[in-house]
C-alpha cells in the first residue's frame, strides 16, 4: 500500500549527503551511480538525494528495481517505482528474478518460498549483473541505522563471532560493483521526514511485519531499537582484524588465475593465531568460490594443523583439498567432488559465472558452437568431470600441461561433438579451437576492502 507518516525528525540536506558520499569515494569525475529502490522510503529518499549529489559533479543515477514476483503486487510496486522515477527524470529499469519461488501463502513457515538469504543473494545478484552490463561501479543501498542495529541483534542471538557482530559494512566490493551505504549511521526518522518535505510518498512492504522473517520478529520484541549507531568496539576490532589479515595475505599468498593459490606456512608464526585463522578461512572461501566462510571445529583443527606444521596427507574444507606441494608451501585448490556436474548450455550466450570462481566469455561468432545449432549438445563442466566420463579431449585444446593434474581437473570446459575443450586462460597463449575464455573472478578474494563504517 502507498502511506504517508507523521514522524518528525529534521530532513537530510544536500551538504550533509556529500559528506556521506565523500566518506564512501573515492569517485570517478561524472561519477555513474545505481541505487536499488523497491520503493520503499529508505531507497526512495537515497535516490532522490543521490541523484541531485551526481547532477551537481556532471554524472547520473539510474534507479533499479527487482521484481522479485515474492508478493502478488511486486510487479505493480514495480510499475510505480517507473512513474516517480519518471516524475524527477530519473533512468529506472527492472530486473525480474526468473527463479523467483513466487508469492508464499500467509501463515506457511517461510522457508516454503524464498529464504531471506535466497531472496538477498538473487536480489544483489542481478543489481551486480546489471551494474556490469552497464559499467556503473557504484551500487547505492538504504540500509540505516536500524537496519545495523537489527542486524547486530540477529548476529548476536545466533552467537556470531566478533567479526559478525560488527555489522554490514558501509562499503563492500564485489566482484563487478562497490555496494555503497551512506544512510547506515542515520535514523529512519530523518529519512522519513527527507521524503515528507518532499511530498513524495512510498510503498509500505508488509513483510516488514511478517513474522515469518527474523527481521520482523525481533521488531515484534523489541520495537524501540536503541539509536546509538554502530557497535563502535565490534567495527574497531573488525577493521584490526582485517588489516592484519590483508597483511599477512600480502606476505604469505599468492594467488594463481588458474583458481588455486600457494600458502607459506611458516609465514603464519609470524601473525598471532586469530589473524591466521582468518586467512585459511578467507583463502578456502576465494578458491572454493563460496559466498561465506568456513568457521567451527574444522576450520580450527584445520588452521591448527597449519599453524603448527602437521598437515601431513592433507584436508578437505569448504569444498577445497589443502594438501603440501612438496617443497615447503601448501597449495590450496578447488576439490573436483564439490563440483556440479556438467550442465547443459543453450543459446547465443556472450557471458556467464561458472562454480562461483570464473566468469566465461563466449567468442561473439558461432565459434564456439553455441549458437550455430540449437540440436547440438553443449554442455559446460570441470575437466575432471568429462575426463572421468570417459569424454576424450579434442587436440586443439589447450593442454596446461605444466599445470599439478589436480589442478588442471577443476579447470572449466566446454563439451560438443564428442570432445572437451578446455576454456582459454589468460596466464597462456593458448587458445584452443573452442575460444571460450575464462578469468578467475571469486566471490571473494583472500583480502578484500577493510570493513568501513559510514
Amino acid at each position: 500500500m502507498v502511506c504517508a507518516t507523521d514522524d518528525i525528525a529534521a530532513p537530510i540536506n544536500a551538504d550533509e549527503f556529500a559528506v556521506w558520499m565523500q566518506r564512501l569515494g573515492p569517485f570517478e569525475d561524472r561519477p555513474q551511480l545505481a541505487v536499488g529502490v523497491s520503493g520503499g522510503r529508505d531507497s526512495l529518499a537515497l535516490v532522490l538525494l543521490a541523484g541531485e549529489w551526481a547532477a551537481a559533479r556532471g554524472g547520473r543515477v539510474t534507479a533499479v528495481t527487482i521484481d522479485h514476483s515474492l508478493r502478488a503486487a511486486s510487479a505493480s510496486e514495480a510499475a510505480q517505482v517507473s512513474a516517480w522515477m519518471e516524475q524527477h527524470a530519473i533512468p529506472h529499469h527492472t530486473r525480474a528474478w526468473q527463479d523467483s519461488p513466487g508469492p508464499g501463502l500467509e501463515g506457511v513457515d517461510a522457508t516454503a518460498g524464498a529464504s531471506e538469504a535466497a531472496a538477498r543473494s538473487a536480489r544483489y545478484a542481478l543489481l551486480e549483473a546489471f551494474c556490469k552490463d552497464q559499467e556503473i561501479l557504484h551500487l547505492l543501498v538504504g540500509h540505516h541505522r536500524e537496519d545495523q542495529l537489527e542486524t547486530q541483534a540477529i548476529r548476536r542471538a545466533r552467537s556470531s563471532g566478533a567479526l559478525g557482530r560488527a555489522g554490514m559494512p558501509a562499503v563492500r566490493e564485489l566482484p563487478h560493483v562497490r555496494v555503497l551505504r551512506p544512510f547506515l549511521d542515520i535514523p529512519r526518522t530523518r529519512i522519513t521526514e527527507t521524503l515528507r518535505a518532499r511530498g513524495q510518498i512510498w510503498i509500505e512492504d508488509p513483510s516488514n511485519q511478517d513474522t515469518r522473517f527474523a527481521r520482523a520478529r525481533l521488531r515484534t520484541v523489541q520495537p524501540a531499537v536503541p539509536a546509538n549507531g554502530l557497535d563502535a568496539d565490534m567495527a574497531r576490532a573488525r577493521v584490526a582484524v582485517e588489516r592484519r589479515v590483508a597483511r599477512l595475505a600480502a606476505q604469505a599468498v599468492a594467488v594463481h588465475p588458474a583458481g588455486f593459490a600457494t600458502l607459506n606456512p611458516a609465514l603464519l608464526d609470524t601473525a598471532d593465531r586469530e589473524t591466521g585463522v582468518r586467512l585459511i578461512a578467507n583463502l578456502v572461501t576465494c578458491i572454493g568460490g563460496r559466498a561465506y566462510a568456513p568457521r567451527g571445529p574444522r576450520l580450527t583443527r584445520l588452521a591448527d594443523r597449519l599453524i603448527d606444521g602437521g598437515l601431513g596427507g592433507g584436508a578437505t574444507l569448504g569444498g577445497c583439498i589443502v594438501r603440501s606441494d612438496g617443497n615447503g608451501m601448501v597449495r590450496v585448490m578447488r576439490e573436483q567432488a564439490a563440483i556440479e556436474p556438467p550442465r547443459h548450455v543453450t543459446g547465443a550466450i556472450q557471458a556467464m559465472s561458472w562454480d562461483g570462481r570464473f566468469q566465461l566469455l563466449f567468442p561473439a561468432t558461432d565459434g564456439a558452437g553455441m549458437d550455430s545449432d540449437p540440436d547440438r549438445k553443449v554442455q559446460l563442466g570441470a575437466v575432471g568431470c568429462f575426463s572421468a566420463l570417459g569424454v576424450p579431449a579434442h587436440s586443439e585444446s589447450p593442454r596446461y600441461e605444466a599445470m599439478p593434474h589436480a589442478i588442471r581437473m577443476t579447470l572449466p570446459a566446454i563439451y560438443r561433438d564428442g570432445y572437451f575443450h578446455v576454456c582459454a586462460m589468460p596466464f597462456s597463449a593458448e587458445t584452443g579451437h573452442v575460444a571460450v575464455k575464462a578469468r578467475f573472478v571469486p566471490k571473494n578474494p583472500v583480502a578484500g576492502a577493510v570493513f568501513a563504517t559510514s
